[in-house]
């Protein structure tokens, strides 16, 4: 008997040992351990309460076996109020998490609260501050860390409040804040205990434009593991021998986010549908199919062109090593609602992408959107018919890396604004590591340039060269992209929203990939997707039929000189004329929103032998040129140049188009002349 009573001791005496890093578990009031999810349920170890997860989750390897992800759209767990821990007037709150972004504002890790009355808040701020906010003998107090915690590290996280000494937050298990105040908790008794994410709809933080941004639901884009509730306050080696015992040695399941561009190149050139996955818990909230994006490639070239749900189909050049060259839609602005443009349809329910021309000699890119505001609101509405601004974008694509951006746009009001030279970060990017400093470089038609600076201050990017219609953005990439208008463009600064301090350029993020109704959110860290604007060009815009206006530029990227891109401009702007001698054909011109010369036959089908003369000149120079044959019929061809026949796939390229009225063939031919030369094309 007294052998028994004294193993009993023994027993007794052990198990009420404090071991390092564990409290006793009287003194636990919840612990969820996310080991375990059955039916869409999560169990509390202490009380054996399943509580309920809703929205997108999934279990991931974490600290202490599994850990909860929560996919930072959706995820939340509810505990109705009479179920939750009853806090007295000390307690500690601890758990382990791993964030991959911030929040878009402050956002629980636990919380029972009537936010600025009653009850308690822990939580994650939108620049990673960790955070207890509470009620104290009735008073809001909050408590707030000035360092930020780590993405996609593991951090222990803990706030302890004593009602003698007040708040004190920890950091893997350093003390992080203080704040001094007595007084009791005053609880919030009729509000759900929340995990994840807020209790209602919160304003994104730190908005351009208050009036236009509006509340939003976002959870924690986090894994959550081992999340405690004690009933009284543990002190500062409690803590500290609990981040020290359960530290992890593995990196948590965070994978690297990259905006996604397809296929590094060179492709062979042609257009593809395909679906262009970002990471997983993005791509879980799209109801698309496999043919949802577009992404254009060259032969010879590292450059792709990208037409992504995430940028809501407004294509990006991304160069060689991954740097992402933008520019902006058509875009108006109310004093009401802000801007009307395509960054506000985050699920683009209004923009759509299609491809129209797909042949070895081009590709024609159709990008159609309705621009809208955050309240989903349309511009200038006509009030009779009730049809909004609705726009066009052809995009025509060559052998040789160039694209022609066509803009067309419908209105029963003023034509709106289509350009601004705009470029992404990838998370972990600022502008700053994606740009030189000195930015822009301006070119005129004689081959003239400057480089504008935004080291000391903002350019002026009319100080020169004089007439400049080139505009080169020299990213930090071997191929610099660049844009070509016609004459008249008047490029100026993208001066405002400028904050010192945080970089030299103007830096958001609510677009792009960004689901929150906003049509300006200052970028807060480099966390996610962000982008950054250069400048605006106002390219001439012409009046079209009926109700219709339109503009045309360039887009390329490229080791170009400035003489070369000179003589590129020239060759759009100044197009060489064509003599044509036979009869049968019309030729009808020179198209720069095609960058094609245009000849119509009279009779279906090229039946006997054309010349063509094209008269290049210095002035008028020719950097490969595209000739479309209306009514041409699908005839093979042989081509010479001066005499000389040209090899087809290496010189020269043919596509053909049927329509309701023939077959339209297109010729692309690579010729660079300075004087004038001979085409001549048999039909076989």
């Amino acid at each position: 008997m007294k052998k028994n009573f004294l193993i009993l001791s023994l027993v007794l005496a052990f198990i009420t040992i404090p071991l390092p890093g564990l409290a006793q578990k009287g003194r636990l009031l919840a612990w969820w351990k996310f080991d375990k999810v059955t039916n869409g349920r999560v169990m509390d170890s202490v009380s054996g309460i399943e509580d309920a997860i809703s929205g997108n989750y999934k279990l991931v390897e974490a600290v202490s076996g599994q850990g909860l992800k929560l996919d930072g759209f959706t995820t939340i767990i509810k505990r109705k109020p009479a179920a939750s821990p009853k806090l007295g007037n000390s307690f500690t709150l601890v758990s382990w998490i791993a964030l991959a972004e911030y929040p878009w504002n402050w956002c629980p890790i636990v919380a029972q609260e009537n936010e600025g009355k009653e009850g308690y808040y822990f939580g994650i701020g939108p620049r990673g501050e960790l955070g207890l906010k509470m009620a104290v003998n009735g008073k809001w107090v909050e408590c707030l860390s000035d360092p930020k915690i780590p993405l996609r590290t593991w951090a222990q996280v803990a706030a302890v409040f004593d009602e003698k000494t007040g708040i004190k937050l920890y950091l893997n298990g350093k003390p992080v804040a203080e704040l001094k105040t007595s007084g009791g908790l005053t609880p919030a008794e009729g509000r759900d205990l929340v995990i994840g994410m807020n209790r209602d709809k919160r304003l994104p933080s730190n908005p351009v434009r208050p009036f236009a941004t509006l509340p939003a639901w976002f959870s924690l884009d986090a894994i959550l593991d081992d999340l405690k509730i004690y009933g009284e306050s543990l002190s500062e080696s409690e803590i500290m021998a609990a981040y020290e015992a359960h530290y992890p040695a593995k990196t948590p399941a965070i994978p690297e986010r990259k905006m996604p561009s397809g296929p590094a190149g060179p492709g062979h050139f042609g257009a593809y549908y395909t679906k262009l996955s970002f990471y997983e818990e993005w791509d879980a909230l799209w109801r698309s199919g496999p043919y949802s994006d577009v992404v254009v490639q060259f032969d010879n070239s590292p450059i792709r062109v990208v037409f992504w749900r995430g940028t809501r189909y407004s294509p990006v050049w991304v160069m060689e090593n991954g740097l992402w060259m933008a520019d902006q839609s058509c875009e108006s602005f109310t004093d009401q609602e802000g801007c009307f443009e395509h960054m506000q349809d985050p699920k683009t329910l209004h923009s759509q992408v299609r491809i129209i021309e797909n042949t070895p000699a081009r590709v024609v890119v159709h990008w159609r959107y309705i621009p809208v505001s955050v309240y989903q609101h349309f511009s200038q509405v006509d009030e009779i018919t009730g049809w909004p601004d609705a726009i066009d974008e052809y995009y025509t694509f060559y052998p040789d890396m160039l694209g022609v951006r066509k803009v067309v746009m419908w209105t029963s009001g003023e034509p709106l604004g289509p350009q601004e030279t705009i470029v992404l970060c990838q998370p972990g990017q600022r502008p700053e590591d994606v740009v030189n400093l000195d930015a822009l470089t301006l070119i005129n038609l004689k081959g003239e340039s400057k480089t504008h600076s935004w080291a000391e201050k903002l350019p002026d990017l009319q100080s020169g060269p004089p007439q400049a219609v080139i505009q080169v953005v020299n990213l930090k990439s071997e191929w610099k992209p660049y844009e070509i208008f016609e004459p008249g463009c008047r490029m100026t600064v993208f001066g405002g929203e400028m904050r010192a301090g945080v970089s030299h350029f103007p830096w958001w993020n609510h677009w792009p990939v960004a689901q929150i109704p906003s049509d300006g959110r200052y970028a807060q860290a480099p966390d996610r997707p962000s982008h950054f604007s250069l400048s605006h060009a106002r390219p001439p815009i012409h009046k079209g039929e009926g109700l219709t206006y339109w503009a045309n530029w360039l887009y390329g990227a490229g080791k170009k000189s400035p003489e070369e891109l000179a003589l590129l401009a020239k060759s759009w702007i100044s197009p060489a004329q064509l003599v044509i001698k036979e009869t049968g054909i019309k030729n009808e011109g020179y198209d720069r929103g095609q960058r094609a010369y245009q000849l119509t036959f009279d009779q279906e089908g090229i039946k006997s032998p054309l010349k063509i003369e094209v008269k290049a000149s210095s002035s008028s120079p020719v950097v490969n040129l595209c000739l479309i044959l209306n009514k041409a019929g699908e005839k093979d061809l042989k081509v010479s140049l001066d005499g000389q026949e040209l090899k087809k796939g290496k010189d020269f390229y043919m596509g053909y188009n049927r329509t309701l009225e023939g077959t339209d063939l297109v010729l692309w031919i690579y010729k660079t002349s300075e004087r004038p030369f001979l085409i001549e094309l048999k039909p076989e």
